[in-house]
């Protein structure tokens, strides 16, 4: 499943938000930025980003925020990731079970 992220109406880019921290309520992935996606706007705690499902209306309401951290002048372009902070944990139970299984999975394990 991949998600966007825009800011503002324009989609700077997706992730598949493939890691997750359910009881943080975060979300994250690598980041895949469009030809919109500008590191000195968008990278960092004072950009207004939103993030949702790709392909839905409904944007995730995370208390803490959507942020980017962009280290691709160090590590190229596997390098920026975004983090989707504080959904609350209906949204996360329904959205991210497979990130719910496998945390719950570390503590059942023989």
């Amino acid at each position: 499943m991949r998600y966007e992220v825009l800011s503002g109406d324009a989609r700077i880019g997706w992730s598949e938000l493939e890691f997750g921290d359910p009881p943080m309520g975060v979300a994250h992935g690598r980041f895949h930025p469009s030809d919109l996606y500008r590191a000195s706007s968008h990278a960092g705690p004072n950009a207004d980003l939103r993030a949702r499902p790709e392909g839905s209306e409904q944007f995730f309401q995370p208390s803490a925020g959507v942020f980017i951290e962009d280290l691709s002048s160090e590590f190229g372009p596997e390098g920026i990731e975004v983090n989707v902070i504080g959904l609350d944990a209906g949204t996360y139970e329904r959205v991210f079970p497979h990130h719910l299984k496998k945390y719950e999975e570390q503590f059942h394990s023989k």
